[in-house]
């Protein structure tokens, strides 16, 4: 089965998002690009400028005309949510999973990553996400944990 195997981002404070996704999200470190990588911010820099992020600016940021659309993969190959844009196409968010979700969050807003509260949706009959949304470098991340309905007994 073919899955996703990398996402290639373009934003003009790459030493942001690296540092969000390494010391926020706790993705391992990588490897520089090129022979000009710009300087990393210190590990208690602000990654942003602060503030909270609404559900309203989410649903901006999407461009949809509405919540029709796609779900292309499964938990196995990865997933891809395809809306209806009545706007240029685009990326509008790249979700990341964690087990710890509460402890992103308040790294995020102690970085000053603007962030949405932590939400629970109703995802499948299984389970439920606990996820918040923030913006970094320009790019909008969803940060989520799949969580089951019902605990086992």
């Amino acid at each position: 089965m073919d899955r996703i195997n990398h996402v290639k981002l373009v934003t003009p404070e790459p030493e942001l998002v690296d540092a969000f996704l390494r010391e926020v999200c706790e993705i391992p470190e990588g490897w520089p690009l090129g022979d000009q990588s710009p300087a990393r911010p210190g590990p208690l820099a602000p990654l942003g400028p602060g503030g909270e992020l609404t559900m309203e600016d989410v649903a901006g940021r999407r461009l949809s005309g509405g919540t029709f659309g796609f779900i292309a993969g499964d938990e196995k190959s990865r997933q891809f949510q395809i809306f209806k844009s009545d706007g240029p196409a685009a990326f509008w968010a790249i979700c990341i999973g964690t087990r710890n979700i509460e402890a992103a969050h308040e790294k995020c807003l102690a970085r000053g990553v603007p962030a949405t509260p932590i939400t629970v949706a109703d995802w499948n009959e299984r389970d439920n996400i606990r996820n918040f949304f923030c913006i970094v470098g320009g790019l909008m991340f969803e940060v989520i944990r799949v969580e089951p309905k019902h605990a086992p007994a």
